[in-house]
């Protein structure tokens, strides 16, 4: 009877802790699937902006974003994770993340930059990317073993690549092509032109991507290869694509000037004098005086000289800027540091 007794308190405590610890847990069980909602909320597509409009993120899909950064808009391919945004720049090559808000509305950069969701847009359908032996390191492992990766991939795989939609990947075949057919750099360390293959790969990648930067290495190596009429299609493909760029449109814009007729032009005989722009770069204006000395906007000062047809300027770097003058109105630009320079007579 005693032990009948003592096991009926026995049960009638455990029922007590039971029902006393039942409201809790049906609680926890009940906010659970909103807490993982919650610490999962996908990131929403839309305009995302820090400052005031000062930085723009643009959410276009549940694994692609385009930034605005300093050198042009860059495309990032993105996945979450622990309530942190993993992603691979696609223009860059280079891997990072940054922190998510719980209800996927700010992205907080860094460098207390938090970008806030302004304008929701729908999303577009998710990119599949190409599933090759190199994506996987550089997206899992880190740069060190991702360009080891790239330096055992062959030029036809990074072709390959290329061609899929990877504008990092394209940025580094114009040095794969050269490495592979022994071509060396010219004067003034001048990259060797690519042959008529290499152009039009580029090109092809070009007009089947949807990232103005592989549109620019195209026009810029058209540029290089003395191609002058191929780089202002480029560069207006890269003014309209759907990761679009500024610069490129502006740049398009400058070089209407620049037709056959224009290029047929002889160069004058005597060094140009006055005031020549051009609306974007580094080197924006030059004004040439009498006596074949040139200042650009700046502190810069240089001396003119003819040589070979081209009117060359030792900068302060050491190298030349070269331009090959068509008529007396334009100046086009032939070294390294002025690719798709087109300089047009300010002063009458």
């Amino acid at each position: 009877m005693y032990r009948h007794s003592r096991l009926r308190s026995r049960i009638a405590q455990s029922l007590h802790r039971l029902c006393s610890v039942l409201p809790v847990l049906l609680l926890s069980a009940l906010l659970a699937p909103a807490a993982r909602a919650q610490s999962s909320a996908p990131l929403q597509c839309g305009l995302y902006e820090y400052d005031g409009g000062k930085g723009q993120m643009r959410v276009l899909s549940s694994n692609l974003i385009r930034k605005n950064a300093l050198n042009g808009p860059e495309l990032l391919y993105y996945k979450i994770e622990n309530g942190k945004l993993g992603f691979y720049n696609l223009d860059l090559g280079l891997d990072d993340e940054y922190k998510l808000a719980p209800d996927g509305k700010s992205i907080d950069v860094g460098f207390e930059q938090v970008y806030v969701l302004k304008t929701p847009a729908p999303c577009a359908a998710p990119t599949e990317l190409p599933q090759t032996k190199v994506w996987p390191l550089c997206w899992k492992a880190g740069m060190m073993e991702c360009l080891d990766a790239y330096n055992e991939t062959s030029v036809k795989e990074l072709e390959s690549m290329c061609a899929s939609g990877l504008p990092f990947v394209c940025k580094k075949l114009p040095d794969a092509w050269r490495e592979a057919a022994g071509l060396e750099p010219g004067e003034g360390g001048q990259p060797a032109a690519l042959d008529e293959a290499a152009h039009k790969t580029l090109q092809a990648a070009c007009l089947k991507g949807i990232s103005a930067s592989t549109c620019t290495l195209a026009a810029e190596e058209a540029w290089t290869a003395g191609r002058y009429l191929d780089a202002r299609p480029m560069l207006q493909h890269a003014c309209a694509a759907p990761i679009s760029s500024p610069d490129a449109c502006t740049l398009a814009d400058s070089l209407a000037p620049l037709t056959a007729e224009a290029l047929a032009q002889a160069a004058p005989a005597q060094l140009p004098q006055g005031t020549f722009k051009r609306p974007i770069g580094t080197l924006r204006k030059l004004v040439f005086g009498a006596d074949g000395s040139v200042k650009d906007d700046g502190s810069l000062k240089m001396k003119a000289r003819h040589e070979g047809g081209l009117i060359k300027m030792q900068h302060n770097q050491g190298g030349d800027f070269v331009f090959k003058p068509l008529g007396d109105r334009l100046l086009l630009g032939v070294d390294y540091w002025n690719r798709l320079a087109l300089f047009v007579r300010a002063d009458g």
